[in-house]
C-alpha cells in the first residue's frame, strides 16, 4: 500500500479508519468536515505505532478576520507549492460535461480514489 504524509478530510467518520491506515509514519490527518458522519469506532494501534497526528478545524465558528488570515497564509505558504507542481491532485477520471450523471454515480459509489473531473 502506498501511504501519504498528510490527508485533508471533509468526510469524517466514514473514512476515519481508512485515512489512518493510509498515513505514513508521522503522518497527519486534518479533519475539516463531516459529510460522512461524526461518530465512528477506531483501532488506535496505528495511531500509536506510526506516530500519527489527528487534528480538526472548521471555518464556520471563526471570525471574518481569522478567515482572512487563513486565506492569506494559504496563499503565502501552500499555493506556491501547488503552482510549483509539488502538490498534485490524484485524478481518477475525466468525463465530458454531458456525462455529469455518470460522474455523480462514480462519486456516490465511493469506489474511486481521486478526483472526478467534468470537462467541456
Amino acid at each position: 500500500m502506498t501511504r501519504v504524509d498528510v490527508i485533508l478530510d471533509n468526510i469524517g467518520a466514514a473514512y476515519f479508519q481508512r485515512n489512518l491506515d493510509s498515513l505514513n509514519i508521522g503522518g497527519r490527518l486534518f479533519i475539516i468536515g463531516f459529510m460522512g458522519g461524526t461518530v465512528t469506532e477506531v483501532n488506535l494501534t496505528g495511531l500509536l505505532a506510526r506516530h500519527l497526528t489527528v487534528q480538526a478545524g472548521g471555518l464556520r465558528s471563526r471570525s471574518p478576520e481569522n478567515k482572512a488570515e487563513i486565506v492569506n497564509n494559504v496563499e503565502k505558504n501552500v499555493w506556491p507549492t501547488i503552482l510549483a507542481g509539488k502538490v498534485k491532485p490524484v485524478i481518477y477520471k475525466y468525463l465530458p460535461l454531458a456525462e455529469a450523471a455518470e460522474a455523480h454515480r462514480f462519486m456516490e459509489s465511493s469506489n474511486h480514489i481521486g478526483k472526478i473531473l467534468l470537462v467541456p
